[in-house]
C-alpha cells in the first residue's frame, strides 16, 4: 500500500490516505486542496498563511513525489491538534472529506 498521509484538523476529525491515491494537488486564495481516489473522492483542504498556497503546493509536491519509493510508513502532512505540518506555510486543515463508498 506505501505510506499513508495523515491529516488532524484538531477537533477529532482525522483522515489517513494512500500517498498512491493523491491524483491533484491544487492551490489559490490561502488554501492547498489535495484530491485523492479515483471513483470515491477524498478531499483534504489546507488553510495557508497570506499570499503562501502557491509555495505550499510546490513544497507539497516536492515533499510528496519520492514517497511512492517507501512503504509501511506514516507521514504527517498537517496535525492541527500537535501543530506540526510538513511544509511551512500550512496553517491548519480547513476540511476533511471522506467518501468511503
Amino acid at each position: 500500500m506505501g505510506p499513508i498521509l495523515y491529516f488532524d484538523n484538531g477537533n477529532e476529525s482525522v483522515a489517513g490516505f494512500p500517498a498512491s491515491t493523491l491524483t491533484m494537488i491544487h492551490a489559490g486564495d490561502q488554501v492547498v486542496t489535495l484530491y485523492f481516489g479515483n471513483a470515491q473522492q477524498h478531499v483534504v483542504v489546507l488553510a495557508c498563511a497570506d499570499d503562501a498556497s502557491d509555495v505550499v503546493a510546490r513544497a507539497l509536491c516536492v515533499a510528496l513525489a519520492p514517497l511512492d519509493k517507501f512503504h509501511q510508513k506514516m507521514v504527517t502532512v498537517a496535525d492541527d491538534t500537535l501543530s506540526t505540518y510538513m511544509v511551512s506555510g500550512i496553517t491548519g486543515v480547513t476540511s476533511l472529506t471522506a467518501d468511503p463508498a
